[in-house]
């Protein structure tokens, strides 16, 4: 994500497939036509964007005419040309079937954006005329940091000028904290740019730069872990039906229990088995939506958490990461449960600090998996609602 442009193959179609994931749209243009298609479909060899035989009829799209694409990855845009195949239906979808654009330019290649944190980073940062404002990072580069407000009431381009002194304190680490002095280099929308100030302490920018590489690094880790070399179709949803979300299941019907979100159906038996005889366990696929409302029959106008006493969300979901929904939970649906995040052994002091700056009490390491070390971990953390 360092470079401008996007010229890997396997870089591109990871960018795809996580807009297909995330039930994307992608922006495509052709003489005097513009409109925005849903990605259907990624296999290698084409790019397949949700578009009916009419539509493609109507563009007077023929194969070989080349179009103009324009997407969102991760807050960054792109741009690409490529070309039209061929009007395809697949398994009753009507597509137009692309080619896979050999480079995906960076539409706004003037920012300081190199590593996209999920979730945001919380930061404090100053304005040249005294004021003090909470707000969170949208994005970090080698040259700065994107830090846009957390009250959305409060406006960007009034709390800042362009050209002026600002200083910025993020907690990236226990250990690291980046307090620098910044200047404002530019404005997006809703955020402001803030270029690093050559007068800095060299080693805290080291620091930081070596802190940044370091996340890349393991972005790019999991990402290569996540992509499929098959390719990736949109899930099916039938036309004026809704899609059919999975429905939570009670593993162990028991008090207190505890309510799991995974994908993974032989971890939730695994945690059921080494959970069971002291609690109960319920258990959801999470897709998307409000949690609150998928809690089915468990759920009651008295307890409308279903009267678990902790939320534990897996590192295997479908659609979300577990600190994207852990936000969800805690920040939008108000959740009273305390949140506790599980996932693997590597890196774990790092993952605990980012569950911890999500609102989860704690991060628990599943793999390998170590039965007393669980049961020992669920007890700590429903001790806390006692």
């Amino acid at each position: 994500m360092s470079s401008t442009n996007l010229e890997d193959a396997q870089a591109i179609r990871m960018v795809l497939q996580r807009l297909i994931l995330a039930g994307g749209k992608v922006g495509m243009a052709y003489q005097s036509q513009r409109a925005e298609f849903p990605v259907h479909l990624e296999d290698g060899a084409r790019l397949s964007l949700k578009m009916s035989a009419e539509e493609i009829q109507k563009w007077a799209l023929k194969a070989g005419e080349s179009v103009s694409l324009r997407l969102e990855d991760r807050g960054l845009k792109y741009e690409s040309v490529t070309a039209f195949q061929a009007p395809v239906n697949l398994d009753g979808v009507e597509v137009a079937s692309l080619v896979i654009p050999r480079v995906l330019r960076r539409a706004d290649a003037h920012r300081m954006a190199a590593f996209i944190p999920e979730p945001s980073t919380r930061a404090a940062f100053t304005n040249a005329r005294g004021g003090l404002f909470d707000g969170s990072v949208k994005s970090f580069g080698l040259e700065g940091l994107e830090l846009a407000l957390r009250d959305p009431k409060q406006n960007i381009q009034e709390a800042f000028r362009m050209g002026e002194q600002s200083l910025v304190d993020v907690r990236l680490t226990e250990t690291l904290q980046l307090k620098a002095k910044t200047t404002v280099a530019y404005f997006g929308e809703d955020y402001v740019g803030l270029k690093l100030n050559k007068d800095n302490d060299p080693r805290l920018l080291n620091q930081y730069q070596a802190w940044l590489q370091e996340q890349e690094r393991m972005q790019a880790q999991k990402d290569s872990s996540d992509f499929n070399p098959e390719g990736v179709v949109a899930p099916m949803v039938r036309a004026n039906q809704a899609a059919v979300l999975p429905k939570l299941r009670i593993l162990v019907d028991k008090t207190p229990m505890l309510i799991l979100l995974t994908e993974k159906a032989d971890f939730a038996q695994r945690m059921g088995e080494a959970l069971g005889r002291k609690y109960g366990l319920a258990h959801l696929d999470y897709v998307k939506g409000p949690l609150k409302a998928q809690l089915g029959e468990l759920a009651t106008e008295e307890k409308p958490w279903g009267g678990a006493c902790l939320l534990l969300l897996h590192n295997q979901l479908r659609l979300t990461s577990p600190l994207e929904l852990c936000r969800q939970v805690l920040e939008k649906e108000k959740c009273s449960l305390p949140v506790l995040l599980l996932g693997t052994e590597e890196d774990a002091d790092k993952k605990r600090h980012r569950a911890l700056e999500a609102g989860a009490v704690d991060y628990l390491v599943v793999e390998p998996f170590k039965v007393l070390q669980v049961l020992r971990k669920v007890d700590e953390m429903v001790a806390l609602t006692q």
